[in-house]
């Protein structure tokens, strides 16, 4: 049986990364969510707001196991009172979730010199 989930996030050339579909300034829905346009939706939490950031952007994060630097695409930033929930995508596909502080974003001059290589 196919496994939907494989569609809603795909892997994407890295220049494009300005078109991907984000969640800018409100909590992600459900439906979002299972459409494949927000990586999360947080339930049943008492605090719980939209971060104030502009997507999307480019950031480095870095695996904790290994040290290895992966360059995602942050398509949503949520607070909530454990800290900033932070949904990105891979551009070799799919997505994930981890905290602001997990990531290092990239500054223009840095995605200038991707450009360029």
């Amino acid at each position: 049986m196919k496994n939907d989930n494989e569609n809603k996030w795909p892997a994407f050339e890295i220049n494009s990364w300005k078109s991907i579909p984000v969640i800018n300034g409100k909590i992600a829905t459900e439906n979002e969510a299972k459409n494949g346009i927000a990586v999360f939706c947080i339930k049943n939490v008492a605090q719980h707001y939209p971060y104030e950031i502009d997507l999307p952007k480019l950031a480095f994060l870095t695996n904790e196991d290994n040290d290895i630097k992966e360059l995602v695409v942050i398509i949503q930033a949520e607070s909530t009172e454990k800290g900033i929930v932070i949904g990105y995508r891979n551009p070799n596909g799919g997505n994930g979730a981890a905290f602001l502080n997990e990531f290092e974003f990239l500054s223009d001059k840095e995605i200038e010199k991707l450009y360029y290589k």
